[in-house]
């Protein structure tokens, strides 16, 4: 009786964590019109291994951004995952964890996404610094709502071209 209880407890904290809000993006949709970071590709970061591509973002001058998340062993198995999931396909078009906004003032870099971790989608902002038109260096990470503590980071993400890049156009960011 005792384990009724326990998981029907469970399914309805759940189903009420399923109906409330994703965190609002706290950093505004500013258009970029800089020349501190190339956008004709995206940005990658290589795993602690040396080798792994464990994440990569697309920038864009609406001031978007795209996330192709997923550890790959290559720099061409990223692509050919960008081209099967962001250009063939656009499943990206349906996941709102793929969005999020960028912002570079000066040297400094801030963007700011949803992240899968537990629904509702929390939002994270990282920031760091531009070191030259296609590196910049992540430093640190905190919830955009003021929940949780800010985490040091050190992530070095690199410049790559590519083209074409998948459409900015979504209905999570207005």
């Amino acid at each position: 009786m005792k384990s009724l209880i326990l998981s029907i407890l469970s399914i309805m904290i759940t189903q009420c964590s399923f109906f409330m809000d994703d965190d609002s993006l706290s950093i505004p949709l500013t258009p970029y019109t800089g020349d501190q970071l190339r956008i004709d590709g995206y940005y990658y970061l290589i795993g602690y291994d040396g080798k792994t591509i464990h994440s990569a973002y697309f920038f864009y001058g609406n001031g978007v951004l795209i996330s192709c998340n997923g550890a790959k062993s290559s720099l061409e198995e990223m692509d050919n995952y960008i081209k099967e999931e962001f250009l063939d396909s656009q499943i990206y078009k349906r996941r709102k964890i793929d969005w999020g906004v960028f912002l570079i003032e000066g040297n400094n870099i801030k963007f700011e996404r949803w992240y899968p971790s537990q629904r509702p989608y929390p939002a994270f902002v990282r920031e760091g610094v531009v070191l030259n038109n296609t590196t910049f260096h992540i430093t640190k990470s905190y919830r955009s709502n003021g929940m949780g503590e800010e985490r040091e980071k050190d992530e070095i993400y690199y410049f790559r071209p590519f083209s074409p890049k998948p459409d900015s156009t979504n209905n999570f960011i207005k």
